[in-house]
């Protein structure tokens, strides 16, 4: 949680130099205090929220992710606030007996919602995996209101 947390304004971007994009893509410089040169950066993105599917968590907010992470830790400090949708919502108590488990700290969670299979149709192994079918079938009623609502409707208990 250290990037959010210490307010870091920017990312240095390796690579560009020497091409077009740096010049036509807006991107700051700015010196290397370690070598000298010149670094291409861009603004830290702060969105106003990440809504993240985790395996488990306490009503605090103390989230364990089963696996591997993805990009849910770095969303989890990008974000200004964190809303967790879960599997399985486990005592505080649970949690105390394997702390080294958390991935997330409950300090920064906003809002904690049981939903299981919230993931689907992508996956949370090894609960369940990805349904390919199921990712097409949502992407053809996104297009829609109407056909989104026949889909959830008939997807979510």
């Amino acid at each position: 949680m250290q990037a959010a947390s210490l307010g870091i304004p920017f990312q240095p971007v390796p690579g560009l130099r020497g091409t077009d994009v740096a010049s036509t893509g807006g991107f700051a410089t700015v010196r290397d205090p370690y070598s000298g040169e010149e670094v291409y950066v861009v603004p830290r993105i702060r969105p106003d929220f990440a809504v993240l599917h985790v395996h488990e968590a306490d009503a605090e907010g103390n989230a364990r992710i089963l696996g591997s992470p993805g990009y849910d830790l770095v969303m989890a400090e990008a974000a200004a606030r964190v809303i967790l949708t879960v599997e399985r919502v486990i005592s505080g108590e649970e949690f105390a007996t394997h702390p080294e488990w958390t991935r997330i700290p409950g300090l920064f969670v906003t809002a904690v919602v049981a939903a299981p299979k919230g993931a689907f149709p992508c996956g949370c192994m090894p609960e369940y995996d990805v349904d390919a079918e199921g990712i097409g079938a949502y992407r053809e009623a996104a297009g829609s209101p109407d056909r989104l609502r026949e889909y959830l409707d008939r997807v979510v208990p």
